[in-house]
């Protein structure tokens, strides 16, 4: 990429019942690529999400609170779209502790 190329980040907010879905976007009115967000309840941090695999937007990772990837085993929960890294951290807050 040359170096006096300027690429547009925004952010994009949406609510969702008790939630706050909060996304950074690179390149809005073309490629749309979201790099990371976060999910709110009620002003209090459900988690954090971010991409892995830039180029083709797989490989979403999910963080706790905490700043600790969910796993599943002992491996990171890795899925294939933010939507699915969202409703994920949406149904963890709604689990009983």
């Amino acid at each position: 990429m040359p170096a006096n190329t300027h690429v547009e980040t925004v952010v994009r907010r949406f609510r969702e019942n008790d939630f706050e879905v909060i996304s950074v976007v690179v390149d809005p009115a073309d490629a749309q690529q979201v790099l990371y967000g976060t999910v709110t309840r009620d002003g209090v941090l459900v988690g954090s999400y971010y991409c892995t695999d830039q180029f083709r937007q797989s490989g979403w990772r999910v963080l706790g609170p905490d700043g600790t990837h969910l796993v599943f085993g002992d491996e990171p929960v890795e899925l294939t779209c933010d939507g699915d890294a969202v409703f994920l951290l949406m149904k963890n807050a709604d689990s009983p502790a």
